[in-house]
């Protein structure tokens, strides 16, 4: 009877609560397109069909403080709602996270009233079906927490999520959204928002690579000086006659062929990796001084600025760094050569004995990384009108920090690639917010330097536990 009744197939009907976060995403979209929002009748405004409506339109300037926080709740609600129905072993885990979306979307609501105090207003029963719909699924979101779920397996208990440090990362941005946003309004506003993620992009594609050299248990610090060298090529190919793609394809060959130089010497002459990138950094930069003699690059053609384009109104590094995280993310997991980096660096005599071989990998991995570097130089020369003759300062420094904040072992052998990301990401709203709350941004290196000693003893505490 045991074998049995062990041996009956599992049911593969989808439970309703399964379909929840998708559901509540497809509802959040419709009455974020379609509902009617606002209601103004002494402004002139028959009605307000949509919630991205003309500043011009809202006395409120509702565009401009936090609407966009709608929006980016409503894709995070469909990205848990797919990882719901992918594996119902995390239902517990995507219940909270749909809940902190319901905080974010709550948050909009909060600045609403407030300006509607300020501005002393009086039409609340004007508001159009939209506002209350929102503020309905908002609190769906929240009260669906409570509902019961079946329970789940060690590895997808609630406590594992927090544990997680791309988990953690998310919480601290929304808990930075809501403490500055609520603050200062402006700083959820559209604008700020893309800002954020725009001028982060290549920052968050150059932390990709550099997430592959740490896992391996090498590091790059020359990465800063190569984007700048890397973005002064392009820009002075594209202003000396040359086709514009092949000035954005010169920094994809030119990074790849100085990281193989790196890996020769770190994997084959044996010199250890700080040692190469440390002087690999002062000759770049060296060479970038004596190339550029301290002058920008300008008067580029207008289809050079890549950075500027706006597909579907998104601009182009937000796409690039979107989509390059989600394929090295994938390649990292499910390729032998990404498994090989995560053997290198966790254990390389077991990885030699299984028949991975160091040498190959180390080089592999600087390949990559300065193939990484080579996009981000790119993005980083296409997105303002200038090149400037120096990387922006301790850029190298903000690199390797969203990698170690993103999870990333700086002992080897730990780390995703998503993590970086969002590591990136959140570095630069803490820099953004700093400002809007009028901090001095100067003191954005030393919580960089906070958030690293933190994240390594982290890491070295969990080490130490897994060991014993």
């Amino acid at each position: 009877m045991t074998a049995i009744t062990a041996a009956r197939p599992t049911s593969t009907r989808i439970r309703p609560l399964t379909l929840l976060p998708l559901v509540l995403a497809i509802l959040v979209f419709a009455v974020y397109q379609f509902a009617p929002f606002v209601y103004q009748p002494e402004l002139g405004a028959t009605s307000i069909p949509v919630l991205t409506a003309s500043r011009a339109n809202n006395e409120l300037e509702l565009p401009i403080n936090g609407l966009i926080l709608i929006p980016i709740a409503a894709g995070a609600l469909v990205l848990m709602g797919v990882w719901n129905l992918v594996n119902e072993q995390i239902m517990r885990a995507t219940a909270a996270m749909t809940a902190l979306a319901g905080i974010i979307i709550l948050e909009y609501f909060v600045i609403f009233v407030m300006d509607y105090i300020n501005e002393e207003a009086t039409y609340f029963g004007s508001m159009g079906i939209g506002f209350w719909a929102l503020l309905a699924l908002a609190v769906v979101m929240l009260v669906q927490v409570a509902l019961p779920r079946p329970r789940t397996t060690q590895e997808f208990q609630l406590r594992s999520l927090l544990a997680n440090q791309e988990s953690a990362i998310v919480i601290a941005l929304v808990v930075l959204l809501l403490t500055v946003g609520i603050s200062n309004p402006r700083f959820v506003s559209t604008n700020n928002i893309l800002d954020v993620l725009q001028g982060n992009a290549y920052i968050a594609v150059a932390a990709i690579g550099m997430s592959m050299v740490i896992i391996t248990g090498n590091i790059d610090i020359s990465v800063g000086s190569l984007i700048g060298l890397l973005a002064i090529l392009s820009g002075r190919l594209v202003t000396a006659g040359a086709p514009v793609w092949v000035a954005w394809a010169a920094p994809l060959l030119v990074g790849p062929a100085i990281g193989s130089v790196i890996g020769f010497l770190v994997a084959y002459m044996r010199v250890p990796a700080i040692v190469v990138t440390l002087g690999a950094f002062s000759i770049l930069k060296g060479i970038l001084i004596i190339w550029t003699s301290g002058e920008r690059v300008t008067d580029m053609p207008p289809e050079f600025f890549l950075a500027q384009m706006r597909p579907l109104g998104i601009p182009m590094p937000i796409w690039f760094m979107i989509v390059l995280t989600i394929l090295a993310a994938i390649w990292m997991r499910y390729s032998s050569i990404g498994r090989s980096f995560y053997a290198v660096g966790g254990n390389a005599e077991a990885a030699r004995l299984s028949g991975i071989s160091q040498q190959r990998a180390i080089m592999q991995v600087f390949m990559l990384n300065g193939f990484f570097v080579g996009i981000a130089s790119v993005l980083y020369a296409t997105q303002l009108n200038i090149i400037q003759a120096t990387p922006p300062p301790s850029l190298e420094m903000f690199i390797i920090t969203s990698a170690v904040v993103g999870g990333v072992s700086i002992l080897g052998g730990k780390g995703t690639v998503i993590g970086a990301m969002l590591a990136a990401i959140l570095l630069n709203t803490i820099r953004s917010g700093m400002i809007f709350i009028n901090v001095s941004p100067f003191w954005i290196q030393a919580i960089q330097g906070i958030l690293i000693l933190v994240t390594v003893l982290i890491d070295l505490l969990r080490r130490r536990r897994q060991a014993v």
